[in-house]
């Protein structure tokens, strides 16, 4: 019983990683993504096509045909598109903070599913005093307190 609770909580870890999502979460993020341009990417022109896998740090070296770009950007699509490219695109602050919160959601969760795999191993009579899953976190009341700065600030 041990071995499977501690087998459990090795795989809750490894889906719990930064950057390692299921293909129906990242399916679900192209499709919002595409959703939210301006037109489709089969309209749209060579040049906007790059600067979409630009600002999003993809390479479009060794591409020549246009089926290829457009291939490559739907692939891409749902990444976030970097820091530097939303000042240049002058995109709203409010993106970016809309971002952060969604990053402190995310953190919120991740803790409480931790906390809740604590619970489970207690029960299985393993100690779990001083176990970090997922390399660190941050204090429980410091993120809340984020999260509460960040939903003043929208209120502003």
């Amino acid at each position: 019983a041990i071995c499977l609770a501690l087998l459990a909580a090795v795989m809750i870890m490894a889906e719990e990683k930064v950057g390692l999502r299921d293909e129906e979460d990242v399916s679900k993020r192209r499709e919002e993504a595409l959703s939210k341009l301006p037109k489709p990417v089969e309209e749209m022109r060579v040049k906007e096509l790059k600067d979409l896998l630009h600002q999003r740090g993809v390479s479009s070296v060794g591409i020549s045909e246009k089926a290829q770009l457009v291939e490559k950007v739907k692939e891409s699509i749902h990444l976030p598109i970097k820091r530097e490219e939303l000042k240049k695109i002058n995109m709203p602050k409010q993106v970016e903070d809309d971002e952060m919160a969604s990053i402190l959601r995310e953190l919120k969760k991740k803790q409480e599913k931790e906390n809740e795999l604590k619970e489970m191993l207690k029960k299985q009579g393993i100690n779990t005093e001083g176990i970090k899953f997922g390399g660190g976190g941050m204090d429980p009341d410091q993120l809340d307190k984020m999260i509460h700065n960040l939903e003043k600030k929208k209120e502003l």
